[in-house]
């Protein structure tokens, strides 16, 4: 959950102060009510949460010492009503910071919530600073930290993190990079990380891709992808790939967890997309995959039919097979969507799993659901739902639930003389 948003949200109005004015300003704003059963502890209680999402962009702003300025907002509230698990209201701040170039765009700088994705960062959301330096062509170096920040469904990370990346980008197709991070948690080392990727267009069809990912608290690599996509003509692209993971180095090194498996899985394989029209597309995929357990596979194979005059009807199947020395199931799945009318939607989608190994003396799972929305009136819509299943877990179910959203984008243009 959010550290301070309440900080951080003064901190971006208050790089606002003394700016004229923004060229582009967008605000989106989302209003979810939504009504439905929640069975626990024996009794069917009835929860209505209203979901209240924000998005925010500001752009466009010059000043006489920046070439360009940015901020972006987005977050979300919810007021729980009837007989909720935890808590009336809630809420959390996802993307909240200034984004700065200065000196021809020599140097960024974003200072707040953010996510950082490059290198060795794995996607880490954090409450800080990060600065981007172009050295020289294609050449630049980018450094980072703060404090990060724990989801509300995630995990702890740690305390402080900081990181860095070098980078050379030839054209827009290659690349190459070096990175490390560090994450202290309570004053320990939570993770010591040093990563290597890169992507070259070898051939106007040809894209060769690796990544690299080497524990230096273990000395053991904790991922590590090499790939290879082929794409000859425009409507067909194949991709083979091998893929190494050590479940353990994700979580943190002073998590007493992590000390209870030194497990690395390996997969090899490849994928294959095909769009034979613009009516069909297919994608199919095959993996082998080894680890302390044995050896297995996993499959899957998904088409998709766009049919209609204006392709208002999409049907389409699943096949899925995994298959392990203790554990797989065969899924199918079916889908359709259908628009009625231009503000009419019906969604339809069974789903069936047939289980190798018995779960409560059961190797059968089937959900079927369907949703019905209506735009009633422009970013006004009612969704209305019913969800069906007979699963190991329960006997049978039955759920439907009912929806309001209101979804609107303001925006501001102003070009100044």
């Amino acid at each position: 959950m959010a550290r301070n948003p309440v900080v951080l949200i003064v901190l971006l109005c208050w790089a606002c102060v003394g700016v004229a004015s923004a060229e582009t300003i967008d605000a989106t704003i989302t209003t979810l009510v939504s009504g439905r059963q929640d069975p626990r502890d024996g009794k069917v209680y009835t929860v209505v949460p209203i979901y209240q999402l924000l998005n925010l962009s500001v752009g466009g702003i010059h000043t006489r010492w920046l070439d360009d300025l940015r901020i972006t907002v987005s977050g979300w509230g919810e007021l729980a009503l009837g007989d909720p698990r935890s808590g009336l209201a809630s809420g959390d701040l996802d993307i909240g910071m200034v984004d700065a170039s200065l000196f021809d765009r020599r140097i960024r700088v974003q200072l707040g919530r953010q996510m950082v994705f490059s290198g060795a960062a794995r996607a880490m959301q954090l409450d800080g600073a990060s600065i981007t330096f172009r050295i020289a062509r294609g050449l630049h170096l980018s450094a980072w930290g703060g404090a990060p920040v724990m989801p509300r469904f995630g995990t702890r990370l740690g305390d402080v993190a900081a990181g860095t990346r070098l980078s050379w980008r030839h054209g827009w197709d290659s690349e190459l990079g070096l990175s490390f991070v560090e994450v202290l948690d309570a004053g320990r080392v939570a993770r010591q990380d040093l990563g290597a990727d890169a992507r070259w267009q070898a051939h106007r069809t040809l894209a060769l891709t690796g990544y690299a990912l080497l524990s230096l608290v273990e000395l053991r690599l904790a991922e590590g992808d090499l790939g290879a996509t082929w794409q000859p003509i425009r409507m067909l692209s194949l991709r083979a790939n091998y893929q190494r993971t050590a479940p353990d180095l994700f979580l943190s090194r002073s998590s007493i967890l992590s000390v209870f498996s030194q497990e690395s899985r390996d997969e090899v394989g490849g994928s294959a997309y095909l769009r034979p029209s613009l009516r069909a597309r297919i994608e199919a995929d095959y993996h082998a995959v080894y680890d302390a357990g044995g050896s297995g596979h996993r499959a899957s194979a998904k088409v998709n039919v766009y049919l209609g005059a204006r392709y208002d009807t999409t049907v389409g199947t699943e096949l899925r097979i995994v298959h392990f020395p203790d554990k797989g199931y065969f899924q199918a799945r079916v889908f359709a969507m259908q628009r009625l009318w231009r503000t009419l939607t019906l969604t339809l989608d069974a789903d069936a799993y047939r289980l190798e190994q018995a779960i409560n003396g059961q190797t059968f799972s089937f959900t079927g659901a369907g949703t019905l929305g209506w735009e009633f009136k422009p970013g006004w819509r009612a969704v209305v739902s019913a969800v069906g299943d007979v699963t190991p877990f329960v006997q049978s179910r039955f759920e439907c639930m009912a929806k309001i959203g209101y979804n609107h984008t303001f925006r501001v243009h102003e070009v100044r003389p």
